[in-house]
């Protein structure tokens, strides 16, 4: 209200602001704090003088990634590549900062010879979820010590043998499919898309050796276990979308009481779980699986671990072995497909371990001495890693200095470190010609030279990844199965560019693994 006077006239103006002129303010004010949300830790490596690329609000520096314009393991491999002459840099995950470890040795440091002061990892999911915060990869300090020590003795390698038998059950019933799918009488063989095969097969190993379920997805593509897992993998789609708001805006998701993953879904898991161990105990049943390996840890270790606690460390399998295991032989069958005379190579020491067992199932031990399997495997977990980074989280003060004892950098409590594998594994400085794959880099003569802390496909140091041999054996029965009975060949339909196809957290493209399988036979 504006009032004007004068002597005999007294005029009164009433000024109306328009409805759409309030809400465009409001919405201006909300866009604003957001922005400013978005973009709240982004002074935080100029503050502490890190070197670091320019960060865009709320993606940091993973837009092109967040935004299925690249995958995860391009983005940082690139980012490195910009980045490696500085031994430390600054990246923003998301909104949060993360300061990367590009140097071999400061990686020892860090992980290894100081990691009282980085025991734990970086919780990338704030929530209270039934299992998530119990699996040992998301348990923190002494807490984590005790089931790391609790499980250890679970993946020996004399567990490890005991538990293969169960691994061929399933190989068998893969072959059984193909040789179904490969039944015309055609020379040429019959395209597979292996991600799919492959997703199908490490559903029914897991189902077995983690869950004690009996499972055939080939013949039963709908079965509850399938689905099920299936939709709790988060590396894309809306489970994916919900990890990374999860991730974000944690103590929205806590406040409104959203889940990441669907409550009834993980009750089937602890269900299938905590009845086994009952039924097991009450008619003294045993298998060798990871319920019966986990249930006799339990009883000699001196921590009193609940059921869901145990459930855990069974769902962990979910993220830890389906997709992996999946991709690594996925890609490491795209690799022999494009290099004919190392799938040649190694059929060759296939055949020649098939020739040993003298008509018998192979077994673990085979399975190790298969030295070319090796090689060409740890090639392929190289060039095509399962992890593009991995991460620590700082629990006490620390000083980082180098070799001469020069101060690196100075660590905060609740600083999160960064180590980028994927860079590391592309970098021709440790490994020339890193784009050619060739396994003779892993060989007797030459894996001496490897560079110490640059080959980290399983992690680095006492949080490594605790089932690399159940992901190996894996992998390489599966091989020595495929390679005995078919050659891998390029079908029309076989990507061409895989590196720079790939999108999301792990290596899938539109057009998925497809390639032909020529029967040897």
């Amino acid at each position: 209200m504006f009032e004007f006077r004068t002597a005999k006239v007294e005029i009164k103006l009433q000024v109306r602001v328009p409805l759409d002129y309030e809400i465009g303010l409001g919405l201006l004010a909300i866009a604003f704090l957001l922005y400013k949300w978005g973009t709240a830790t982004f002074k935080t490596f100029e503050e502490r003088k890190l070197y670091f690329e320019k960060p865009y609000p709320f993606v940091g520096n993973m837009g092109a990634s967040l935004l299925q314009r690249v995958g995860i393991q391009k983005l940082l491999s690139e980012f490195y590549d910009r980045t490696r002459q500085h031994k430390i840099v600054g990246f923003y995950n998301l909104r949060t900062p993360m300061i990367t470890l590009n140097d071999p040795e400061l990686i020892k440091k860090v992980c290894v010879k100081d990691f009282d002061h980085f025991p734990n990892r970086q919780v990338f999911i704030g929530t209270n979820e039934r299992l998530i915060n119990d699996m040992v990869s998301t348990m923190r300090d002494q807490r984590w010590k005790h089931m790391r020590n609790t499980l250890s003795p679970v993946f020996t390698a004399a567990k490890m043998r005991n538990m293969f038998t169960l691994m061929n059950e399933s190989f068998a019933e893969c072959l059984q499919h193909l040789d179904t799918s490969g039944s015309s009488p055609s020379k040429k063989g019959f395209e597979v898309d292996m991600k799919v095969l492959c997703n199908k097969l490490s559903n029914d190993i897991i189902a077995t050796t983690a869950f004690g379920l009996k499972v055939n997805s080939y013949k039963s593509p709908e079965n509850e276990f399938y689905e099920i897992g299936t939709s709790l993998n988060f590396s894309s789609g809306a489970q994916f979308i919900k990890f990374m708001l999860a991730s974000m805006i944690p103590k929205i998701f806590n406040a409104f009481g959203i889940s990441v993953f669907d409550p009834s879904k993980m009750e089937y898991f602890v269900r299938l779980v905590v009845d086994a161990m009952k039924y097991r105990e009450q008619h003294n049943v045993s298998r060798p699986d990871m319920i019966q390996l986990l249930m006799e840890a339990k009883k000699e270790s001196q921590d009193n671990w609940t059921d869901d606690e145990i459930v855990a460390q069974c769902f962990v399998f979910f993220f830890a072995a389906f997709e992996n295991n999946s991709n690594l032989i996925c890609t490491t069958t795209y690799e022999l497909l494009l290099n004919p005379e190392v799938q040649e190579r190694l059929y060759e020491e296939v055949k020649a371990a098939q020739e040993a067992l003298k008509g018998g199932s192979l077994t673990y031990d085979v399975v190790q001495k298969m030295t070319y399997m090796d090689m060409v495997i740890s090639e392929s977990l190289r060039k095509w890693t399962l992890a593009a980074m991995t991460d620590r989280f700082c629990s006490k003060d620390y000083t980082l200095t180098d070799e001469d004892g020069t101060k690196v950098f100075d660590f905060k409590v609740g600083d999160r470190v960064s180590i980028p594998i994927s860079g590391l594994h592309w970098d021709d400085r440790y490994f020339p010609e890193p784009r050619k794959f060739d396994p003779e880099r892993f060989s007797e003569e030459r894996k001496g030279d490897l560079v110490p802390y640059t080959y980290l496909p399983f992690g680095v140091g006492p949080r490594n990844c605790i089932g690399n041999r159940y992901a190996l054996m894996q992998v390489k029965g599966m091989l020595y199965n495929l390679l005995l009975n078919y050659k891998i060949e390029a079908s029309p339909r076989t990507e061409k560019d895989l590196w720079g196809s790939a999108r999301g957290l792990n290596f899938s493209t539109s057009s998925g693994f497809r390639m032909q399988l020529v029967p040897r036979k």
